[in-house]
C-alpha cells in the first residue's frame, strides 16, 4: 500500500453519517467502524451515534469544541481516545498528519448490550471528547487497523467486526458509564456448542453472523463471546476462521478443484486472501499444500 497520504479538506457530514467519511469503512447491524489516514485539516459533524476515536499518532495542540462549549486545545501521546456523545455537534482542527480508527455506536444498540448483559435498564454513556489514554480501546482499534489496511477488509463485515464492536460497546458501559458487576458466566454447554459448530459449518461459504450464533443458543452476544472463549480457549471468530482452513486444506489435498475455487467454496474473497490467512495461521500455503 503506498504510504501517501491523501489530501485533506473540511468534511461537513450531515446527521445520518455515522462515522467521518474517510478510508476504509465497515458496516455491520451493530455498528460502524473506519480507519484512515490524513494531513492537517479539520472536520465539522453533527454526530449522530456515539464516536470513539482512537489516534496512533501523538499530536499537539490539536483544537476541539464540543457543542456550544468553548473551543479546547489539547496535546496527546499516541494511543490517546476520545469518545463524542451521541447527539453532539463535534468541530475539530489538526495541524499535523493523522492516523485514527473511528467507531460509530447507536444508543438504542448500546442500551440492548446494557439490558441483555449488565442487567442496567439503559445504557448511560458519560464522555467530553478529551484525549485519554485507554489500553483496551487501543487494542480493539490495533485489531481493526491491521484488518482494514490488510487490503481484506470486504471479508471483515461480519463475525470479527461484530465481535469487536460488542467487546469496545461493554467496555464504553463499564468504563464510561454506571454498571453493575454481572453474573459470572460458564462455558457452553455440549449441547450449545454443537449448535453453533453446525451452524458455523453449515455456512462456511456465506458466513455467519454473532447475533445468529448467539439467537441460536439462547445468549446475548457479549455472553456468547464469554462462554464460547471459556469452552474452547477461542473466539468465534477464530474457530470460524479454522473450520474454514480445515475444509479448504481437505478439498486441497483429497480433489481436483480449483485453488480460487477452493478459497471461495470456504468463504474466502479471493485466492490470495485464503494464501494470507492459511500462511499466518499454517505457515504454509495452498500451493505447497498441492505439491
Amino acid at each position: 500500500m503506498s504510504d501517501a497520504i491523501p489530501p485533506e479538506a473540511p468534511h461537513v457530514a450531515t446527521a445520518d453519517t455515522p462515522v467521518p467519511n474517510w478510508g476504509r469503512l465497515v458496516r455491520s447491524d451493530f455498528g460502524t467502524a473506519a480507519w484512515n489516514r490524513r494531513n492537517a485539516g479539520e472536520i465539522s459533524q453533527s454526530i449522530p451515534h456515539h464516536l470513539v476515536l482512537l489516534s496512533f499518532k501523538p499530536f499537539s495542540n490539536r483544537e476541539s469544541r464540543l457543542g456550544g462549549t468553548r473551543i479546547r486545545t489539547a496535546s496527546a501521546a499516541s494511543g490517546c481516545c476520545e469518545i463524542v456523545p451521541a447527539g453532539a455537534d463535534y468541530w475539530a482542527r489538526w495541524h499535523e498528519p493523522k492516523e485514527v480508527a473511528a467507531f460509530s455506536l447507536s444508543q438504542p444498540w448500546l442500551d440492548g448490550l446494557a439490558q441483555s448483559d449488565l442487567d442496567l435498564p439503559a445504557a448511560t454513556v458519560v464522555a467530553d471528547a478529551l484525549p485519554v489514554v485507554d489500553r483496551r480501546v487501543g487494542l480493539i482499534g490495533g485489531m481493526l487497523r491491521d484488518e482494514l489496511r490488510s487490503g481484506t477488509h470486504g471479508t471483515m463485515a461480519g463475525l470479527e467486526l461484530d465481535s469487536l464492536l460488542n467487546l469496545l460497546g461493554i467496555h464504553l458501559i463499564r468504563q464510561y458509564g454506571v454498571a453493575r458487576p454481572q453474573k459470572d458466566l460458564g462455558g457452553l454447554s455440549d449441547r450449545q456448542f454443537r449448535q453453533v459448530r453446525d451452524h458455523m459449518q453449515a455456512h462456511l461459504t456465506l458466513g455467519v453472523r454473532l447475533e445468529d450464533l448467539a439467537s441460536l443458543v439462547g445468549l446475548s452476544s457479549s455472553q456468547l463471546l464469554r462462554s464460547f472463549r471459556r469452552r474452547t480457549g477461542t473466539s468465534p471468530h477464530q474457530y470460524f476462521t479454522r473450520l474454514r482452513l480445515d475444509e479448504a486444506r481437505a478439498l486441497i489435498v483429497n480433489g481436483p478443484l480449483p485453488l480460487a475455487e477452493i478459497a471461495l467454496t470456504c468463504g474466502f474473497s479471493s485466492q490470495s486472501h485464503l494464501t494470507a490467512i492459511m500462511r499466518r495461521e499454517d505457515g504454509l500455503t495452498p500451493g505447497a499444500l498441492r505439491v
